[in-house]
C-alpha cells in the first residue's frame, strides 16, 4: 500500500507538468509529420474541459483512410493525463500510418474519498471513455481516420477500462457505437480483470475508491465477469508481468477468452518494472512488447 501510494504521488508530479485546459488546439510535429488537434468531446456542468478533451495526432499530407488507435492512460482513475508518456507511442504509430488518439476520462478523487457518496467512481470512467470512441467513431474520417477500423490501447487502470469496453457492450451500445467497429484491444499490465474479488474479497482501497462496494456494479465493472459466448468480444493483446497473483488474474482472464472464442495473444514481459512495460512500447531497439503488439494490430486490421 505504501508503495502504491508513492507511485501515486510520483504520477500526480508528472500530470501536474501537463496542459490543464481543454481548449481546441491544432499544432504541428514535423518530426513525425503529425498534425495535433484537442478537442472537446462532450461537455459536463462543472467539470475541467481537460478532463472530458482527446488528442487526435495525424497525418494531413495523406488523405488515405487510415487505421486508428485509441490510447487510454492509466493511474488508478484518480490520477494521469493524456499526455503522459507519449512520445514513443507517437513515433511508432506515426512510423505505421495510422491516426492515434489520446483520450482523458473524469478522475476519482485522490487522496480517497471512500465515504464520499458523490464522488467520481463507476461508471463514469467507462462512460467517458465510450463518449470519447464515440466522438472518434463519428469525426475520425476527417482527420484521415477509418471509422471502421479502431482498436483500444491502454495501460494499468487503461488497461481495465478498455477491457472493460470489450466484454460489456453496454457502454459502446449506450454511446450508440457498433460494437464491431473496434477490431481490437491491448491491455498492458492491469491486475483489475477481477474488480468483485479485488473488492469484495480483499477489500482494496483503491478499487473502493474506484468502483464503490456495491456487489452488482463490482460484477459489472470486471471484465472477466461479463464474457459470454454470445456476444462479439474482439481481439485481445494481453501484456502481462509481476507477482503470482497479478499473473494469475490475467492468465485466468485469457483462458475465460479463449475459452470464449476470442482471438488472445500473450506476452509476458518480467524484465520491465509496472511502469517500464508502458514506457517501452514503441522505445527503438525494443523487442519483447512492441513487435508483437504491432504484429497483433496490422493483423486486427486486415
Amino acid at each position: 500500500m505504501i508503495f502504491r501510494h508513492f507511485l501515486l504521488f510520483a504520477l500526480i508530479i508528472l500530470s501536474a507538468c501537463k496542459r490543464q485546459d481543454g481548449s481546441q488546439e491544432t499544432e504541428n510535429d514535423n518530426t513525425l509529420h503529425y498534425s495535433v488537434e484537442t478537442v472537446v468531446y462532450k461537455q459536463v456542468a462543472q467539470v475541467n474541459p481537460n478532463l472530458l478533451s482527446l488528442d487526435v495526432y495525424f497525418d494531413r499530407s495523406d488523405n488515405q483512410p487510415k487505421p486508428v488507435i485509441i490510447w487510454v492512460h492509466g493511474g488508478a482513475w484518480c490520477i494521469g493525463d493524456k499526455r503522459n508518456a507519449l512520445d514513443d507511442k507517437k513515433k511508432l504509430f506515426a512510423s505505421l500510418g495510422y491516426v492515434f488518439v489520446s483520450i482523458n476520462y473524469r478522475l476519482s478523487p485522490y487522496p480517497y474519498e471512500l465515504n464520499n457518496p458523490n464522488r467520481i467512481k463507476f461508471p463514469i470512467h467507462n462512460t467517458d471513455v465510450s463518449d470519447a470512441i464515440k466522438w472518434v467513431y463519428d469525426h475520425i474520417s476527417d482527420y484521415g481516420g477509418n471509422p471502421d477500423k479502431i482498436a483500444l490501447l491502454g495501460h494499468s487502470a487503461g488497461a481495465h477500462l478498455i477491457s472493460l469496453t470489450g466484454t460489456n457492450q453496454s457502454f459502446l451500445q449506450q454511446s450508440g457505437v457498433p460494437v464491431t467497429a473496434i477490431k481490437g484491444i491491448a491491455s498492458i499490465d492491469t491486475e483489475a480483470y477481477d474488480i468483485y474479488h479485488l473488492i469484495q474479497n480483499l477489500q482494496s482501497e483503491m478499487h473502493i475508491n474506484a468502483f464503490g462496494i456495491d456487489p452488482q456494479e463490482n460484477i459489472a465493472a470486471s471484465p472477466i465477469r461479463n464474457i459470454t459466448g454470445n456476444s462479439y468480444i474482439p481481439a485481445f493483446f494481453i501484456g502481462k508481468r509481476g507477482n503470482a497473483d497479478r499473473l494469475a488474474a490475467a492468465n485466468y482472464f485469457i483462458q475465460s477468452l479463449r475459452q470464449n472464442n476470442v482471438s488472445v495473444t500473450e506476452v509476458e514481459a518480467n524484465m520491465y518494472s509496472h511502469s517500464g512495460i508502458n514506457a517501452a512500447i514503441g522505445k527503438e531497439g525494443e523487442n519483447i512488447i512492441t513487435p508483437p503488439l504491432v504484429t497483433f494490430f496490422e493483423n486486427c486490421f486486415r
